[in-house]
Order: C-alpha cells, then structure tokens, then sequence
C-alpha cells in the first residue's frame, strides 16, 4: 500500500507554474494505544526560513457618554492619539446626528494600554454615563519569508490550510463550515470544501475523497461563520487598508506574509478575560493559543502483510484519508470520519439481524473508551506561533508598565 503524500495547492486565477506541498511519513515512537504502530504526515517545509510575528489587528468597544455629541467630535479625540482615523457607529442617533452611545473599532492599534488612554480621554471630554463594552477583537499571526518569495509564501499557505485545527462545532451550521473564498472579477465567491449533510442524501458522499475541495492558494479560507463568536481567517495578505470603494495598498514584497486571523465577538472575549476596557490589563493573550492557533498533522497505519479482507479494507480506506486529508486538509477529513461513524451505526441492526439469524451472537466484548482521533500535534509550528504570541503578550506587558 503506498500511501500518497504530494497536495497539489490549486489557485482560481490558475497562477504559473503549479505548486504542491510534499509531505514526509514519520513513524511515531509512542505507547499511547490510539498511536501505536502509525506514522504521521508532515509538511515538508523549512520552518525556520520565516519570521512569525503576533500582531492586535483591532479592537471594537462600545462607549456611553455623558452628553450627546457627534462623529466628527469623536474623531477629533481619537485624532489626539491614533495616527489614523477609525471606524465610529453610533447607537439611536437623534436629531443632528446626535448620539450618546457608539462603537467604535480602532485599527491595529499600538497597544491595549493605549486604548484605556483613549477611554479615559472620552471620558475627560464627553463624561461617562455608563461602563464600556468590549464588543469584538481580532488577533493575527503573520509569517513573512525571510527572503521574499511568492512560492515560499504559497508553500506555507498550503501548510496552515491543512493542519489548522478546532474543537469548535463547524458542522451544524452550514455557514460555519470550512470553505475558500475568492475574487472571480466580477464578484466573490465562497466554495465549500466538503459537502454537508445537506448534500449528502446517501450519507456516502463524505467518504469520498474526490468530492472534497482543495483551497485555493489566491483566496482566503474560512472556519465559521460571520456572524459567529468565532471566526478563523487564513490568507495570502498581499493587500492592505482595503476601501469602499475597491482601492487598496499593495503590499511591498518585505512586507508580503501569510496571514491567521482570529475574530472574538459576542461572549468569546470573555474567553480572553475581556469584559470592559479596564479588563483589558488583564487580557490573557496566552491562552488564545491553546484555543484557536492549534496545528495538527494526521497518522495512519498499514496493515502488512495482508492476510485478510479486512486488511485490505484497512488499507484501502487509509489512502482515502491521506487523499481527503492533501485535498481538504485536517477539517475535511474529520468531515469524513464522522460520516464514516454515521454511516455505520445505520449498518448497525442489519448486522446484528444477520448475526442473530447465523445464531453467532455471542457475549458482547467491550472494545474499551473511544480513542481520540487519530491527529498529532505539528510541534514545530505550535512552537512558532507560541513564542510569537508570547511576544505579543510580553510587548502588551511592558506598554502597561509604561502607562502605570
């Protein structure tokens, strides 16, 4: 049985010279029982040939003044200390668009201290007639090639596609499932990468590997909803301070990464201990890692020599993993084995039928706890992006020494 381990990395606008991402097979030394006598698939890529860096892409918080005012006034403060202006939404505008209330998301800004700098100014300036609201957050990790290369960045894209993982429920909600989103021109369009339930009358389209999607390398891939707590963006970021009206800054080739995001809104930031923008000096970024900047790379076994029709099945359905797994990465193929869980508990009374009827139905065996799924940690990654949130964490630290 040879397992395949070449991912093409397709891309919509059909960029030159095609690319893959070749993956090695590597025995796993450990005792655990769901681990042992398997391998892993790991990207082949050259780590440390990027710089990861963790940046607060924006922060959106809510505000209640003491007095009614304008947008225009507002801005004016955050003019005193932001060096570009910000997105402000007021809430039940009266007369002379008047508010007392509005949110206002600042864009990547300096620090978290700087923004209780802010807040503290509304309140010098316009009062405070009720505690602030910390609405959303988005959190990135970039990867900028050390020596700036369009392929070099592909190759990585390629990578994250496939081994980001969540414990998240992505599959209830259609929207919330892992999907590619592209420019064709003359509009975005959003491709699925696995079918759900809803196209899946037969309950076996999802173990075909052929009937999931691979992302493309030009678009930007997708877990969750937008309207969920909890979005994950992963994308070529070759443009910046994208506008209204369609115009953008182009990214030097220094300045070109591949891109994380991760959007808190609703509850989630309380996940982060974020509640008001006093609780901001106590934000735990570290723990964002654990939750939502998770890699993980699959394992599979074989089955030699073959002795039995069931190795054969064995063997033979290992392959259709490693093929879901290089075309719609970690997400696909848990797409894939819970329609496999599915589908065979609907076999389940037929079988014992038949085993009743052959009178072969003996005492039950107990096969012992369900085993975690078959996924390992990609160590060199995880460790990447942490020591690069630790920084993070450490330059929020020193801004908020600086302010005390």
């Amino acid at each position: 049985m040879n397992i395949p381990t070449i991912a093409p990395l397709p891309s919509f606008h059909h960029l030159k010279n095609a690319l893959n991402l070749s993956h090695d097979l590597v025995a796993i030394n450990s005792t655990q029982r769901r681990l042992i006598d398997r391998m892993t698939m790991r990207p082949v890529i050259d780590l440390d040939a990027y710089r990861f860096r963790a940046v607060i892409d924006w922060i959106e918080f809510k505000v209640h003044f003491g007095r009614r005012t304008q947008v225009q006034h507002v801005q004016e403060v955050l003019r005193r200390l932001l060096s570009r202006d910000s997105h402000i939404k007021p809430v039940d505008p009266g007369p002379g668009s008047t508010f007392n209330s509005c949110s206002i998301r600042v864009q990547e800004p300096e620090s978290m201290a700087l923004i209780e700098k802010i807040h503290v100014e509304f309140a010098r300036t316009f009062g405070e007639a009720a505690g602030s609201l910390v609405t959303g957050i988005e959190i990135s990790v970039d990867a900028y090639p050390k020596k700036p290369s369009d392929r070099t960045r592909a190759t990585l894209l390629g990578a994250l596609q496939r081994t980001i993982w969540t414990d998240r429920d992505l599959w209830s909600n259609p929207d919330s499932r892992p999907r590619t989103v592209f420019d064709k021109g003359s509009g975005v369009t959003t491709k699925k990468l696995s079918p759900g339930r809803d196209k899946d009358s037969t309950g076996l389209s999802r173990l075909v590997p052929e009937n999931h999607d691979a992302p493309f390398i030009d678009g930007t891939m997708y877990l969750g909803a937008r309207d969920d707590d909890v979005m994950i963006r992963i994308m070529d970021k070759v443009k910046d301070r994208q506008r209204p009206d369609l115009t953008y800054d182009a990214l030097s080739d220094n300045r070109k990464r591949v891109r994380i995001e991760v959007t808190l809104k609703g509850s989630a930031p309380f996940l982060l201990g974020i509640t008001d923008v006093p609780s901001l000096r106590r934000m735990k970024i570290t723990s964002i890692k654990k939750r939502f900047f998770q890699f993980k790379i699959p394992t599979f076994s074989r089955r030699t020599p073959i002795r039995t029709g069931a190795d054969l099945m064995h063997n033979a359905r290992e392959v259709w993993r490693a093929q879901t797994y290089l075309r719609a990465g970690i997400g696909g193929l848990m797409t894939m084995e819970k329609a496999g869980d599915a589908y065979r508990k609907t076999l389940l009374p037929d079988l014992r039928k038949t085993r009743r009827t052959l009178k072969r139905l003996g005492p039950r065996k107990w096969g012992g706890k369900r085993l975690a799924p078959a996924l390992v940690s990609w160590t060199g990654l995880n460790q990447k992006v942490d020591a690069a949130i630790r920084q993070l964490d450490k330059r929020e630290k020193t801004a908020w020494k600086e302010r005390s």
